[in-house]
């Protein structure tokens, strides 16, 4: 089980309901570009320190081995998500982390980031305010047994 930001491609104008719904209905996906995955890596390593970067012909994958962070491009559609294994502080950590990343791939794929276990865009979230995503992973490694 893991904490997920989606990313969508919004038209102008088009409401996050709209776009939601079509998420459901199809994959909205950027063009892959690796000249795109190399700046978003590059700019991970600042946020992230030590990393394990895999890139075939259809499948580009970013792993933090410490925080279990994992970004990951198939065929253009873009994925974050880590496991409920922190909490507290440290869990408040990761989510900042996870969110930094997040802008990364916003701004350098001009995709919009979704975060659905809050049920929000991220646009309208603080990196800071991290107290909504803590409680989430407090409850989820508490039913896991990590705390």
């Amino acid at each position: 089980m893991s904490y997920d930001l989606h990313f969508v491609l919004r038209e102008p104008g088009q409401s996050w309901d709209d776009v939601l719904e079509t998420e459901e209905e199809t994959t909205q996906r950027a063009p892959a570009d690796p000249a795109v995955w190399d700046r978003v890596a590059a700019q991970a390593r600042e946020v992230l320190g030590d990393i394990t970067v895999r890139r075939d012909d259809s499948e580009w994958r970013l792993d933090h081995e410490p925080t279990g962070i994992d970004l990951s491009c198939w065929d253009g559609e873009w994925g974050l998500s880590v496991p409920y294994w922190t909490h507290d502080d440290e869990a408040a950590d990761v989510v900042e982390k996870l969110r930094k990343l997040a802008l990364i791939v916003e701004r350098e794929t001009g995709l919009e980031c979704h975060d659905p276990q809050l049920g929000q865009p991220l646009s309208e979230i603080p990196i800071s305010d991290t107290a909504s995503s803590v409680t989430l992973f407090n409850e989820v490694a508490g039913q896991f047994g990590r705390r």
